[in-house]
């Protein structure tokens, strides 16, 4: 479900005197806007010169469990992932502060043919592939998310003990000066160490305008995508579109691109 964004001068205030008390008087407040799981995302700068992100969701809201995840997985992240500094109730909201990121560019290209940041994306998602999945942070399996668009008897090829992000969109990932950071950790799931590079394909595919054989010769250079099973990779690439058919068959708008780019992806794994 899409969350409507509202700025952050529209927060209550005794949110925002929350945010500040945290973070000092900010001299300036930069809305993001691209967002669709929070409330309200917004980069604040500190009087030390630093920057801080912040977002947050209404308490009770159906989405706020995300935020549980997020906050709960963060000290167990890759150091490719933004540091979760603060989390605080106050207004009937609850907000989360990363360390702010200065980014090259609003997030990464994803185009096949003369993007700057594919590589660097790569090096991401290779090494999370190989990253365990932390106990103490209590991940649901990532069958949980698939599983009513599946055989029940697929289980065990959704099944590992790796870390995955569970949406690496274009969007969230930041091309910084000496790295990339790939934020947002809300979907963090435990899962076979292949399956973020399933759903970067489609996301090639959408994000990037590339064509499936295109989206996969970047996947081939992940080894732990190599590594697995065609029929697992058929599996999660069905099960991802028909998620996205039937997000768009509940009345999320805008979804045509989505549904499209994912049926092409997982069309293209059912070709022998």
């Amino acid at each position: 479900m899409r969350v409507a964004l509202r700025s952050y001068r529209e927060l209550p205030e005794s949110v925002r005197r929350a945010v500040a008390d945290r973070v000092g008087d900010s001299s300036s407040v930069v809305d993001l806007i691209h967002g669709t799981s929070s409330g309200f995302a917004a980069l604040l700068s500190a009087p030390d010169g630093g920057s801080v992100f912040v977002k947050g969701l209404p308490a009770g809201h159906e989405r706020t469990a995300e935020l549980e995840v997020e906050s709960t997985v963060a000290p167990f992240l890759p150091l490719f992932a933004p540091r979760l500094l603060w989390r605080t109730a106050a207004g009937g909201w609850t907000v989360l502060a990363f360390e702010g990121i200065t980014s090259l560019s609003p997030w990464a290209d994803f185009s096949a043919d003369d993007s700057p940041h594919l590589e660097s994306v790569t090096a991401v998602l290779r090494e999370l592939s190989t990253t365990a999945a932390p106990p103490e942070a209590g991940l649901r399996p990532a069958w949980e998310r698939w599983k009513e668009y599946c055989d029940p008897a697929d289980e065990p090829l959704l099944t590992g003990d790796r870390l995955v992000h569970g949406d690496p969109a274009a969007t969230n990932f930041l091309p910084g000066q000496n790295r990339t950071w790939l934020i947002d950790w809300a979907w963090a799931a435990q899962g076979p160490g292949w399956l973020d590079a399933v759903l970067w394909g489609q996301r090639l595919v959408l994000d990037g305008q590339q064509t499936p054989e295109q989206a996969a010769r970047w996947c081939e250079r992940i080894p732990a995508f190599t590594r697995a099973p065609r029929e697992a990779v058929v599996v999660l690439a069905e099960a991802d579109a028909r998620s996205w058919k039937a997000w768009q068959e509940y009345g999320t708008p805008g979804l045509e691109r989505h549904v499209a780019a994912s049926r092409a992806w997982a069309d293209h794994w059912q070709t022998p």
